[in-house]
């Protein structure tokens, strides 16, 4: 007979149900099981004892047990204890952030853990429990994960410091964005309508609405005194627009895939002055000089 107990404060009714799950097929393979439950204060524990009745099963009681236990304790603590851990986390790290802000990061850090392979930390817990089941019959999940899982919970404080850092920037580029709208408000237009030529290099052609081509002094006299190679197209696009506060901007846009990102910022700066041509001579004419 072989037997081991765990504990846990939280998750004991999808502690229990994953066992059974699990141990119905052993005891269909002739592995007879049987769980108890106890709780004591904020713990409940649950005894599993385990004998054979197929002696054709080579492997012994304790190694099959300590497997199966293995498998179900390192699929709770990822489906459900890592919120509560994450959650952990930014409350004792970030507690200066407010409510709204703190569940904002969390599922933020929810998100990036999602798009990781859960596989591998699964994995890692799995080894974790395994190697501690080799010396000791009692496991309390609880502190388990606090004095056992540091690489694991690191990988989650890792999650929650990349969230806080996405949060930062755009919280900074929404406020920057406030600040664009504002000049833009309170500019007076110089030019009624300006269609922007927009290229994949990032480059841009303004014209006016008789189709003549804007220069801006202060627009060429800063990208003189830029180093080669530090000119960042999407700023300068941005500042000149704003020095000419055009009542209405047409982006032209040869390949909006590679653009994206800028036009995304200059729809957020000038909201509904901007129109993006359905497509027109200029926009076929860099399109066919781009493909030869």
């Amino acid at each position: 007979m072989s037997q081991i107990s765990i504990a846990s404060s939280k998750h004991i009714d999808f502690i229990r149900n994953r066992l059974d799950d699990e141990f119905k097929l052993l005891q269909a393979e002739g592995v007879n099981i049987n769980l108890q439950e106890k709780a004591r204060g904020d713990y409940t524990f649950l005894g599993c004892n385990m004998s054979q009745d197929n002696k054709a099963l080579t492997c012994p009681d304790h190694i099959l047990l300590k497997h199966y236990i293995a498998k179900v304790i390192s699929e709770v603590i990822v489906a459900r204890w890592e919120e509560h851990l994450v959650r952990g986390i930014v409350k004792n790290h970030y507690y200066y952030f407010n409510e709204e802000e703190r569940q904002n990061i969390l599922e933020r850090a929810q998100e990036i853990l999602a798009r990781e392979d859960e596989v591998p930390r699964k994995n890692k817990i799995l080894l974790k429990i395994v190697d501690y089941l080799e010396s000791h019959d009692d496991l309390i999940l609880d502190g388990f994960i606090k004095f056992r899982l540091k690489e694991y919970l690191n990988e989650l404080e890792e999650a929650v410091d990349q969230a806080v850092d996405d949060f930062l920037m755009e919280k900074e580029y929404n406020e920057f964005i406030r600040l664009l709208r504002y000049f833009v408000e309170i500019q007076e237009p110089r030019v009624e309508k300006v269609n922007v030529l927009l290229k994949p290099s990032g480059y841009f052609q303004l014209y006016d609405g008789n189709e003549n081509i804007i220069t801006n002094e202060y627009l060429e006299g800063f990208i003189v005194d830029l180093p080669e190679g530090d000119i960042n197209y999407e700023d300068l696009l941005i500042s000149t627009l704003i020095t000419i506060a055009p009542r209405q901007i047409v982006l032209h846009l040869p390949d909006q895939n590679k653009v994206k990102s800028t036009v995304n910022t200059i729809k957020s700066v000038f909201g509904e002055r901007v129109t993006i041509c359905p497509g027109c001579s200029r926009c076929l004419s860099s399109n066919q000089k781009k493909n030869t």
